[in-house]
């Protein structure tokens, strides 16, 4: 069973207008910014009502601003990139769970592609690069090594990720699988709240409108059977997920024996996202603002990233 989801606050955060994930271009009008919205219906047993653009409301810094568009991520426009980045410290029996991830990945809408990835020492490295070919994918995931090394960080390897992601029209996603546990700086800044590696990584996810779901698996170092290191980790995972827009996973402090449950509630909610535009109002500079999501109907919510970057006014 999966324990207390850490549900995503109704915030947003930045995409392209035209390309997912992409800055504001000189050709587009200042402050037109577009995040990928995922809309949870809390009825249960109750169909989710039509969403249209004048059900959702929009306010950066307690002001209302503009909605200019809100398209379903369905049918042609439904195509997804997906990268499944790896702890390469986990503990080699998290493989066994491959399988559950090879059906997640053949579920995905027709016109996605999939990338496979190992955080190691920092850096992401591909093992298998974007790709309509899902065997081929399928087939580049193997054992994480195990490599315990108090260097490393995983989440240094995901703003490697989001910085380098290649250009495209899909959403981005990010299945990260890892214990989350980061001393680079030493135990005392691994909590989430003082993990700058992690804000590093909520900084170039959220500027690149990358969605980040994870899944807590064990590692092979001692530090496994460390709680304090272990509740750490886990709350730099929950943090992960809150401020991407994404969702976190864990049961206890070990391994789950089943991630099918997990990647199905990831693969619905894929069929309930939408992208919004709307007209963000831009400062002297270019920074993050706080935008704040909501709807008018009762029992639906809308999840995103916590943040929008917005350029600088013109």
């Amino acid at each position: 069973m999966k324990s207390a989801k850490f549900l995503v606050l109704p915030l947003v955060s930045l995409a392209a207008l035209t390309a997912f994930g992409a800055t504001q271009t000189a050709e587009q009008k200042p402050g037109v910014v577009s995040t990928v919205v995922t809309v949870i219906n809390h009825r249960a047993g109750v169909a989710l009502p039509p969403i249209s653009k004048g059900d959702v409301v929009v306010r950066q810094n307690g002001i209302v601003r503009p909605v200019l568009d809100w398209q379903p991520l369905r049918g042609p426009q439904g195509g997804v990139d997906l990268a499944v980045l790896i702890d390469d410290s986990l503990e080699s029996s998290v493989a066994l769970q491959w399988r559950e991830v090879a059906h997640f990945i053949n579920d995905l809408p027709p016109e996605s592609r999939v990338a496979i990835v190992y955080g190691d020492y920092g850096s992401a490295n591909f093992v298998q690069r974007f790709t309509t070919d899902r065997e081929l994918a399928i087939k580049a995931m193997r054992l994480p090594v195990g490599r315990i090394n108090a260097s490393a960080s995983i989440y240094l390897a995901l703003a490697d990720l989001a910085t380098h992601w290649p250009a495209d029209h899909n959403r981005r996603v990010v299945l990260l699988i890892s214990d989350g546990i980061d001393i680079f700086y030493g135990v005392s800044q691994s909590t989430a709240g003082q993990n700058l590696n992690l804000q590093r990584a909520i900084d170039a996810t959220q500027k690149k409108g990358v969605i980040v779901n994870s899944i807590f698996a064990s590692g092979a170092s001692a530090y496994s059977h460390n709680f304090y290191l272990v509740a750490n980790g886990q709350s730099c995972l929950a943090r992960l997920a809150l401020e991407t827009g994404g969702s976190n996973y864990q049961v206890g402090t070990r391994t789950p024996v089943d991630f099918g449950p997990f990647l199905k509630q990831i693969t619905d909610s894929l069929g309930r996202q939408y992208q919004l535009t709307f007209r963000a109002k831009p400062g002297a500079k270019p920074d993050f603002a706080r935008v704040q999501l909501s709807i008018e109907q009762r029992g639906i919510e809308l999840l995103g990233p916590s943040r929008v970057y917005v350029p600088a006014a013109q």
